[in-house]
């Protein structure tokens, strides 16, 4: 209880105790000396906590870091294969392009033939 004092130590502190207090003043003695030590207790007590509070804090940054960091990881990931997946569905845009562009034999499809050569097909078969 009290680290390497024994009975015949605590004995001899409480004979002396009485000596120099007296009888009388005893149990105001014991009972200041019981609020101190319980004050000393609530004291470390506090400290202990406020110190393993910081600790764990300072762990919980460290964990939030590494967090942090993984999720821009993920997100990079997840960008990188959505443009992976807009270029591959953009393959078919391109090959659209690359077919109309091999047929466009007249140079533009979009304009239509001219009704002039129509006229002058069907002039030249009657």
């Amino acid at each position: 209880m009290f680290g390497s004092i024994g009975f015949p130590e605590l004995l001899l502190i409480f004979i002396v105790v009485l000596l120099v207090f007296g009888p009388k003043k005893l149990p105001e003695f014991a009972k200041l000396l019981g609020k101190v030590v319980h004050e000393f207790r609530s004291t470390v007590d506090e400290a202990k906590s406020a110190i393993q509070e910081e600790v764990y804090k300072e762990g919980m940054a460290g964990h939030m870091k590494d967090i942090s960091r993984d999720v821009r990881e993920a997100l990079n990931i997840t960008s990188d294969i959505g443009r992976e997946v807009k270029d591959a569905l953009d393959v078919g845009g391109n090959l659209r392009h690359e077919f109309k562009d091999a047929l466009d034999i007249y140079g533009n499809t979009d304009e239509k033939p001219s009704t002039e050569n129509k006229k002058t097909d069907g002039e030249n078969k009657s």
